[in-house]
């Protein structure tokens, strides 16, 4: 599986979605003014009764239907439905670009607290965090549909910045830690190829389709009764009531396109993404006996929030139940035989909820499971995924696990609140120069937050002794905390960010990569962003800015002045640019780095892995990864929205 292809297919399935869009819209246009048109034709005048429907039909007077069918009606019409969709289109686009907390809020969820108490919501908190340091990308927040009994999950948002995660209650009752990592994996997937964008414009598209039948039903009501609200007099014009009912049912087409549309475009995704799940995991019995708990749970994966009708799509299961016009989910049997081709059809019954005694001796058992299980796994895996990548992915997490594990208790628990994330991004860049540290601190006591100079004084020490490569690993884990700030505390928080960066007039690597990170996961939670647009689809095209970011990259990890052009060498022959020579230190200055980095964020996405493997080989190529050279690739693959699964070498 090359997620980046599968971001260019996500692209072009949103072509294919707004051509269904288009057609649809045209449908209903169409049917409209026939609809209008009929309507009118046959209740022409003010009827009182329908013995005067055979008299009206037969009178020689009656205009011809042509009459009410005319260019300029349908002109007229035709604006008005169309302007009607379009605004309802941008309100809820409006909506929705706020991220995946708003989808998340709009289904009741309630963000579960980083320093949570709660062993359920420990034990996913925990999954998301080792999911999320493994592919490389920022730990998302995690909602919880509280109250909401059957099993379901999804991930919303429109850049991997802005994503969350959604669980039922139901899914982190009955789910063990083996489970909810298949599942979470599966999530991660949805995130990574691009789906939760594609996803978001379609509920914002299919919003207006259905918003027709909203009008017809008020259209219903005005021309059915007159009068104060609880009057039964009925209005003397039945044209209007009828003209309701037809756009009711024009409606209910409205809602039959969209179903059509979810359908036509969601349900090929949900086998990718279990494909994906195994590739991260290499587990196949995780995401598999998840599914199977699903099938044969009393409670099912059904939703009954008002809003599960809008994001159904979304879900990791069915989550309307039996009654929906289309499934927009395959057969959860079919996709266990995706996974276990030889399963012998027997789901797995749950039908009270799973102590968390027993749930944390499934979670030990299934780690030392999942260890005797690789080979199977790959097996398993290879029909879907290379198993190279899907062995560098099961690494990955495993280094995630023990990163995490590494990091000290007291520092791990601050991480995960916002008072005690904010002093450990602060104390990470307090300057060894004494005079420095000073005017820094002075800034800190600046913001006038009770505790926060006194704590990073505290910390300083533990925070200057920690290994080198557990900054990057504490930064991840500390952006769910910093993201709970309010906007007056986050605004205060970047500007006193940049003060102690600047405080001793020089802009390094490490900072640039720590604000980087900072900046564009925390960004689009508090300020309008806008993403950045695909302009070039060649290496060529950005050739110079390449040049530049490589040649600082091999400055930042060799000395030796060989190994740097062995390096730029390597890294300009993976992304086919041979010509390329090593730039001399003058000319790829700080500023030019960054410029040229924002600059390759501009790529196609099937141009961004080539790019990012033509990085990671300029670095790996001696065997050594260093850790401010992980850092670097991280911030680079950040500012490109490209998360990457961190090199292993060391």
């Amino acid at each position: 599986m090359n997620f980046f292809t599968e971001q260019d297919q996500a692209r072009r399935n949103s072509k294919i979605l707004i051509a269904l869009f288009a057609v649809a819209v045209c449908s209903l246009i169409a049917i409209t003014n026939l609809v209008v048109a009929i309507t009118f034709w046959l209740m022409d005048g003010q009827l009182q009764d329908s013995s005067h429907v055979t008299e009206l039909l037969h009178s020689a007077g009656k205009p011809s239907f042509a009459h009410y069918f005319s260019w300029q009606n349908f002109g007229k019409i035709s604006l008005m439905v169309s302007s009607a969709i379009a605004i309802v289109i941008a309100y809820k686009w409006l909506q929705l670009a706020a991220g995946g907390k708003r989808v998340a809020e709009s289904l009741g969820g309630v963000r579960i607290h980083p320093n949570t108490d709660n062993v359920n919501e420990k034990r996913v908190l925990n999954v998301v965090e080792e999911m999320a340091l493994a592919s490389g990308m920022p730990v998302p927040a995690v909602y919880l549909l509280r109250g909401e009994k059957g099993i379901n999950a999804f991930a919303a948002g429109n850049t991997p910045a802005d994503a969350v995660i959604g669980v039922t209650q139901g899914a982190i009752e009955q789910f063990d830690s083996e489970q909810l990592q298949g599942v979470v994996a599966h999530e991660f997937s949805h995130i990574l190829n691009g789906d939760m964008r594609l996803n978001l414009r379609m509920i914002a598209l299919l919003s207006g389709i259905v918003f027709i039948g909203n009008i017809g039903e008020l259209i219903m009501r005005a021309g059915g009764r007159h009068g104060g609200y609880h009057t039964t007099k009925r209005s003397g014009d039945a044209r209007v009531f009828m003209l309701g009912l037809a756009f009711v049912i024009i409606g209910w087409l409205g809602v039959f396109f969209g179903g059509l549309i979810k359908a036509a475009i969601s349900r090929q995704r949900e086998f990718l993404a279990d494909a994906s799940a195994v590739q991260f995991t290499r587990n196949p019995q995780g995401i598999a006996n998840a599914l199977k708990i699903i099938g044969g749970y009393q409670a099912g994966s059904r939703v009954f929030s008002a809003k599960a009708s809008e994001i159904s799509h979304m879900f990791i299961a069915e989550a309307l139940g039996s009654w929906a016009s289309f499934d927009t989910h395959p057969e959860i049997e079919k996709r266990i035989r995706k996974i276990e081709p030889g399963w012998n059809g027997a789901m797995i019954s749950r039908r009270m909820r799973v102590e968390a005694s027993a749930q944390a001796g499934a979670a030990l058992h299934g780690k030392e499971q999942r260890k005797g299980q690789a080979a199977m796994a790959a097996v398993a895996g290879a029909a879907f995924v290379a198993a190279q990548q899907t062995q560098a992915i099961h690494s990955a997490v495993a280094d995630a696990e023990h990163s995490i594990e590494s990091i000290p208790y007291g520092l791990k628990k601050l991480a995960h609140e916002p008072l005690g994330a904010s002093a450990l991004v602060y104390s990470l860049l307090l300057d060894a120069d004494k005079a420095t540290a000073e005017q820094q601190i002075t800034y800190i006591e600046q913001c006038q937050v009770k505790g926060l100079v006194m704590l990073c004084l505290q910390i300083k020490e533990d925070v200057a002794g920690l290994d080198v490569s557990l900054r990057l690993p504490l930064i991840e884990l500390s952006l769910p905390a910093l993201k709970m700030l309010s906007a007056e505390q986050y605004k205060q928080f970047k500007k006193t960010l940049l003060l102690i960066i600047r405080a001793d007039k020089k802009f390094e690597i490490f900072e640039w990569c720590l604000f980087q990170l900072v900046r564009h996961y925390l960004a689009p939670e508090f300020e309008t962003i806008r993403a950045s647009k695909p302009q070039y689809k060649k290496a060529k095209q950005v050739a110079k800015p390449y040049a530049i970011v490589l040649s600082a990259l091999v400055r930042y990890g060799h000395d030796d002045e060989g190994e740097q052009h062995r390096g730029f060498t390597k890294g300009a022959n993976t992304a086919g640019l041979y010509t390329l020579t090593l730039l001399p230190e003058q000319d790829c200055s700080m500023d030019d780095f960054v410029k040229a980095v924002n600059q390759l964020a501009n790529c196609f996405p099937l141009l961004k892995p080539k790019l990012l493997k033509g990085f990671a080989d300029c670095v790996s190529h001696d065997g050594v990864v260093s850790p401010i050279e992980q850092e670097v690739l991280t911030a680079i693959a950040a500012v490109m929205d490209c998360p990457q699964p961190r090199l292993l070498m060391s």
